[in-house]
């Protein structure tokens, strides 16, 4: 059992019957400034906002993927100089994914990284640039920086 006294709530899935699939997130712990404690941030954040708030909070490599697309929490990127941008989200429905490359009946390829990528000075990790080279030219990242594919949007 963790002992930390920083951790997040993230409630998450719903069926694809509802319109749009919203995910409620409860940051707890003293890593909260006291005086966002009791906001809310509206802002447009996705499961990828997650990892990539943890790269800008450490000044961690980016993986090239919808990590560099994706809105850092706001509170994290008034510390650390990253823009939080503003999405239409009308017509963004991230309730249901698209066929992956493990799916058998429905083969969707693995999108290519963006291995020349940068985020508020972040690098693309490099073994991941050394291991898709010169691949990158084919990646879907750099047409839709912010909002991340599902059934309805798949990867280009």
């Amino acid at each position: 059992m963790r002992t930390s006294p920083n951790f997040a709530i993230v409630f998450d899935e719903n069926d694809f019957i509802t319109p749009q699939n919203r995910v409620f997130g409860i940051l707890l712990g003293d890593a909260i400034p006291k005086e966002l404690v009791g906001t809310t941030d509206a802002n447009f954040y996705t499961h990828y906002s997650e990892i990539s708030t943890v790269e800008a909070n450490w000044d961690l490599h980016t993986l090239g993927r919808w990590d560099v697309g994706a809105n850092v929490f706001q509170w994290v990127a008034t510390k650390t100089g990253d823009k939080v941008r503003k999405a239409d989200v009308s017509n963004i429905f991230l309730n249901c994914s698209y066929p992956g490359i493990f799916n058998t009946k429905n083969f969707a390829p693995l999108p290519v990284p963006d291995v020349h990528s940068r985020r508020n000075g972040r690098t693309i990790l490099p073994l991941v640039k050394q291991i898709w080279g010169d691949a990158t030219g084919k990646s879907p990242y750099k047409s839709h920086p912010l909002v991340p594919p599902s059934c309805l949007n798949p990867p280009k």
